[in-house]
């Protein structure tokens, strides 16, 4: 049975093999060699989590955690609305893991006022969250200064 718990600084390395590992192994054909070597370095640290994750009041990181594995992670940053990240390791996709992070993510945004929760998602996930009942509103530039394009679209889900 899948454990979620909160998020530390303990965590930041493994969330970021989770990260790269989720990305290189779904974003494959829907980015450039290029573009999944910014989002998804093969070598991704600690410091490839933005601290912010950890110390900014209004982000709730999660853990999930399989027989004290883990084996996914999200967050939620409360003051924008915003489901920033899920991610699960490819070792585990597809037996509900995403689904159990993102559906506790809603919960603390409802319990915490949340009237629509916004995500910005890479093109393979879009419709992963489509089947959580979020909806596409537009595409979107994810880069960021330096770095190269990184189409995504945002999506939207009412919670109230």
């Amino acid at each position: 049975m899948v454990s979620l718990r909160e998020a530390s600084t303990e965590d930041a390395a493994v969330m970021a093999h989770i990260q790269s590992a989720s990305l290189r192994e779904n974003g494959e054909e829907y980015y450039t060699d290029e573009q999944l070597a910014y989002l998804a370095p093969t070598e991704p640290d600690a410091e490839t989590i933005p601290e912010d994750e950890f110390t900014d009041d209004s982000c709730r990181p999660i853990m999930a955690e399989l027989d004290g594995l883990i084996i996914g992670w999200g967050s939620i940053y409360l003051d924008e609305n915003v489901l920033a990240a899920t991610f699960v390791d490819p070792d585990y996709t597809g037996h509900g893991i995403g689904r159990t992070i993102v559906e506790e993510l809603d919960t603390i945004a409802r319990q915490e006022g949340v009237e629509e929760l916004i995500v910005p998602a890479s093109l393979n996930a879009v419709g992963f969250y489509e089947t959580l009942g979020f909806e596409k509103q537009r595409e979107i530039d994810a880069s960021g200064p330096d770095t190269p394009e990184i189409p995504s679209v945002e999506l939207t889900k009412q919670l109230s």
